[in-house]
């Protein structure tokens, strides 16, 4: 009896936690993610088009709600297809498709009695298409907003793009080529130490070929030129990052040889080169450790400070072999010339008194 009791226990905490689940499981109101294209930076006069989903769970929103759609693009045309239940283009035909436009910034209100369904999950399907305008350049913008009456719903805004400056294409131009080239110069000099540059090089020399793609286009295709401009500027920093990491490496791995180096001293008797090695290597961890946060937070570290830490590293891993070296000779080798020299000039006095003592002998020995 007791053992049909506890089954039944466990049967209703499962039956419970299960129904918690379920009401977890709950679709929730909310936007997807927009894809837009193209994703990077605009140019004045270039045709963007995206399309996101919102999620309207059955009691999120009523037929007095409002969807208010707007957009900085001109010419906006909006496209809604609403699904019952969960949206899949592969099985399932919308219930409605409504279609609209604006002017930018413009609101589009679509009928939302159209949308509504009681007690049934809902969702959109929302595409647009418009023009960047010529008054966004050089600013960034966000190419589509909603706005939700129910702040179940709430609004949405998609993320910020940068929008290029026909006018500052030479100088953005002259810009990219000045990055390749002092990110070349720093390849070169890691490689000097070393130092596996490879995968950097080989994004510099894209980068060349996007500033070369930049320049041909030029200010008549100036869409085309500003997204190799984009892509050139991708490069570098990929570039900045490959050899970020390939310096962080280098660094670690002396300031590792330069602490086991102390210990060796210390075990050698080095006791004052041993202490300068450690002064040096606390330096250059807490330099290591922040440089390397930034890395690992998805951000180039400082450049200047980097190539600080790894000219440092070398030359203080240099110090350390050089003391290495010199501490497996024993100390008496060391003052054995200095012996050596001693006995050669005690031998020489010796030989010297020796003589002159025979001589006086013999003087005296004539006069005797």
């Amino acid at each position: 009896m007791n053992v049909m009791r506890k089954i039944i226990g466990v049967l209703a905490v499962l039956l419970i936690c299960t129904a918690f689940v379920g009401a977890g499981a709950a679709a929730s109101a909310g936007y997807s993610d927009a894809t837009i294209t193209p994703s990077t930076s605009l140019s004045p006069g270039q045709t963007v088009t995206g399309v996101f989903k919102i999620s309207l769970p059955s009691g999120s929103i009523s037929d007095t709600d409002t969807l208010t759609f707007s957009s900085p693009l001109e010419n906006v045309k909006w496209e809604i297809k609403v699904f019952k239940g969960e949206a899949n283009k592969n099985s399932q035909n919308p219930a409605t498709t409504m279609t609209g436009s604006s002017k930018p910034n413009i609101p589009y209100k679509p009928s939302m009695f159209a949308i509504y369904y009681d007690e049934q999950d809902v969702t959109l399907v929302v595409s647009f298409s418009g023009t960047v305008p010529s008054s966004s350049k050089g600013t960034s913008i966000s190419v589509a907003n909603v706005l939700c009456s129910n702040s179940k719903v709430g609004s949405y805004t998609t993320p910020s793009q940068k929008v290029y400056n026909p006018a500052e294409f030479s100088t953005n131009l002259a810009n990219l080529n000045k990055d390749i080239t002092t990110t070349e110069q720093r390849i070169s000099t890691y490689a000097a130490y070393g130092i596996d540059t490879a995968a950097a090089t080989q994004n510099i020399a894209s980068a060349k070929t996007k500033a070369s793609a930049a320049q041909s286009a030029g200010s008549n295709d100036i869409i085309t030129a500003n997204a190799n401009l984009e892509a050139g500027e991708a490069f570098i920093t990929n570039a900045e990052r490959t050899l970020a990491l390939a310096g962080l490496k280098a660094a670690n791995a002396n300031i590792v040889s330069i602490d086991k180096a102390a210990d060796t001293l210390y075990e050698r008797g080095w006791s004052k080169e041993a202490q300068y090695l450690e002064t040096k290597v606390t330096s250059m961890k807490y330099s290591y450790d922040s440089l390397a946060a930034t890395y690992n937070g998805g951000g180039n570290p400082d450049t200047a400070k980097l190539d600080t830490l790894i000219k440092d590293s070398y030359t203080v891993i240099n110090q350390a072999n050089e003391y290495l070296e010199k501490s497996k000779v024993p100390a008496i080798v060391k003052i054995l010339p200095f012996i050596l020299i001693g006995v050669a000039v005690a031998g020489a006095v010796v030989g010297i008194v020796f003589l002159i003592r025979r001589r006086r002998a013999n003087s005296w020995d004539e006069l005797g």
